[in-house]
């Protein structure tokens, strides 16, 4: 599938739950229109086979070992209000 083919989304939060067979990986925004995380709309469903999401753990892991090599570390993210406490990661 050519790259324009699909739409490429912004997110900065994801909740993931799993049950027997899969993980599920809901990806949100917090933005204006959604300062809560309970609230963030989701926008993209990505449904893994645990087997999957273990590769996906570790190739995770590989790119942000590389991506700090290459950077420096990254920060831990902004600490929110109080009345915005997160309930997702």
């Amino acid at each position: 599938m050519a790259e324009e083919e699909f739409p490429v989304v912004y997110s900065n939060l994801v909740q993931i739950t799993h049950a027997g067979i899969e993980f599920l990986l809901d990806f949100k925004r917090l933005g204006p229109e959604a300062l809560n995380p309970a609230e963030a709309p989701t926008l993209v469903r990505v449904v893994l086979h645990p087997a999957v999401a273990k590769s996906f753990r570790d190739a995770l892991a590989d790119n942000i070992a590389r991506y700090e090599g290459k950077f420096g570390e990254i920060p831990p993210p902004p600490q929110p209000s109080p009345e915005h406490e997160p309930t997702l990661h």
